[in-house]
């Protein structure tokens, strides 16, 4: 029992499950902590510990997790376990500059379908995350910074776009953690994220584009950053 409390800590507080479809309730709990950036860059994840976590048999969770490796959400690696994947330098530029391309897009065609009640909730949706720096509360702000994104970029797609973008944010969101201490990124974030919600709310498509792509490059510098000390540290030890 102790073992699995640590687990769950460790992995985001994976709930447990009903039987019925479960391999899909499975996947989708684990693709969104992924996003959400709940796991960390190198952790592995194993189909027996998952299984205890969300107390059910290996075998959804083997299907599951064999899904999230398809989508290159999970590689396999160190005693062929799947783990969430390493990045390098070269390829956070290269899905960084996707990003601005599909997330961008999805703000400009979001900006139509934009109500009072969207903007209402964004507000909220900033404020909360605001509390969760307030509080130190990681989880819950990683978890809001997702939730926010993929309001405005649903409002845009539900299809094929937002695929796109649910895949990259699969690469990048175990990433976004290793700033989510840092209160100059956080402050810079939440700057730009109030900035969004007032572009979406004039309508200025290009003022809310602007927004996105603040974001993402922002947050590309920072992370660069933290890569470059890690290669770093990690070539002296």
């Amino acid at each position: 029992m102790a073992n699995k409390a640590a687990w769950t800590a460790d992995a985001g507080g994976l709930e447990t499950v009903e039987r019925a479809t479960l391999q899909e309730q499975i996947y989708r709990q684990l693709r969104n902590r992924i996003m959400s950036g709940f796991f960390q860059p190198g952790q592995a994840l194993s189909t027996r510990s998952v299984a205890e976590a969300v107390g059910v048999s290996v075998m959804p969770v083997r299907d599951a997790l064999r899904r999230l490796e398809v989508e290159n959400a999970l590689v396999v690696g160190h005693n062929r376990a799947l783990e969430v994947p390493k990045l390098d330098p070269d390829t956070l530029t290269e899905i960084t500059a996707t990003r601005v391309a599909l997330e961008g897009l999805a703000v400009e065609r979001a900006v139509p379908a934009v109500t009072a009640s969207d903007v209402e909730a964004l507000r909220s949706r900033c404020e909360a995350m605001a509390q969760s720096i307030a509080t130190g509360d990681v989880d819950r702000y990683l978890s809001g910074n997702w939730a926010f994104h993929a309001h405005i970029y649903r409002l845009a797609s539900d299809g094929i776009l937002l695929s796109f973008i649910e895949s990259l944010w699969l690469r990048m969101g175990p990433y976004f953690r290793m700033t989510a201490t840092d209160s100059r990124h956080l402050d810079n974030a939440m700057t730009i994220h109030h900035e969004i919600v007032e572009a979406l709310e004039r309508a200025d498509m290009a003022a809310a584009r602007s927004g996105i792509v603040a974001d993402i490059e922002a947050a590309t510098h920072d992370l660069a950053e933290w890569l470059s000390r890690q290669n770093k540290h990690e070539a002296t030890v």
